[in-house]
């Protein structure tokens, strides 16, 4: 791997380590990262032009260092590597992590439809569990519950119009568990509403076992979300991804139906952080009514 290094960047690192899939070095007292890029190579440029804006408007993000052939992409063995020089590394992430994420707007006007788009996912695992349910009867026994949860966030998103909320850097998935690698990694970067950090970070961490509601009061008294965002942030927390991503691994062999167990066993004390964050909403806004939550 060093010569690969010395020949593609010109770098020349005294030792060089490994982590899972990624490798790491020093030079001159700066870390550098060398990750595989499992994302669409054809996204890579647009990737690579919306980390040099972020870094152009002073947001920290990993530097994505060129190779030799003016690139970001390296391939070694046939397989696609981008190399980072590493901002921060190691520390757990915080919501105040995420709040100070969230706070950098961008321009850019690219609006996701997550009704249209948690609607297709629903309809795709309802037609996958009626294929290969039988073969998990934890799931079969749970899946209609939280795919009862996706039709309610479904239903909310679809009955608010998108007023004034603005597009920020958010990520594909953050949570709890990740470090500031992972929040300022630009091969973990989208544009969507600052609710989507958030939400992702709350369920995670509830769903982990911890007690989130002083957390939540202080992002809801210092995050000043429109209108648009509080529903938005809502529905985000009824949807239940912490759900979906397990059941996928289990679907496709790579972990087993009792990894489901501890989010199973939490949702009625669940179903109480949510109905305290729709009764706050319905002290100043006009929410669909969500007769559960009632």
């Amino acid at each position: 791997m060093k010569n690969v290094i010395n020949y593609y960047y010109n770098l020349y690192p005294e030792n060089i380590f490994q982590n899972a899939e990624e490798y790491y070095f020093f030079v001159n007292n700066i870390r550098y990262t060398l990750i595989k890029y499992f994302g669409d190579e054809a996204e890579i440029n647009r990737i690579y032009n919306m980390h040099l804006d972020m870094l152009n408007k002073n947001i920290y993000v990993h530097p994505i260092i060129l190779n030799k052939d003016n690139k970001p992409l390296t391939y070694i063995n046939n397989v696609p590597y981008i190399l980072m020089q590493t901002v921060y590394y190691g520390s757990k992430i915080t919501i105040d992590n995420i709040m100070s994420f969230a706070n950098v707007e961008t321009a850019s006007t690219e609006n996701q439809n997550w009704g249209e788009l948690w609607s297709t996912k629903n309809d795709y695992l309802e037609y996958q569990i009626s294929m290969l349910g039988q073969k998990h009867p934890l799931i079969r026994d749970s899946f209609s519950y939280f795919i009862g949860l996706g039709e309610t966030a479904i239903a909310l998103v679809n009955t608010i119009e998108k007023t004034s909320a603005s597009n920020v850097y958010a990520h594909k998935r953050i949570s709890k568990k990740d470090s500031t690698f992972d929040l300022y990694n630009p091969l973990n970067i989208m544009i969507d509403l600052k609710v989507r950090d958030a939400a992702e970070y709350f369920k995670q961490s509830f769903f982990e076992g911890e007690n989130i509601e002083t957390e939540l009061t202080n992002y809801f008294d210092n995050s000043l979300l429109s209108n648009y965002e509080y529903i938005m942030f809502l529905a985000r927390m009824i949807y239940p991804t912490y759900y979906f991503d397990i059941y996928e691994e289990v679907i496709t062999g790579r972990e087993d139906d009792k990894n489901l167990l501890h989010i199973i066993n939490r949702v009625n004390s669940y179903e109480q952080i949510l109905k305290k964050i729709y009764h706050y909403y319905k002290s100043f806004l006009n929410i669909m009514p969500i007769e559960w939550l009632e």
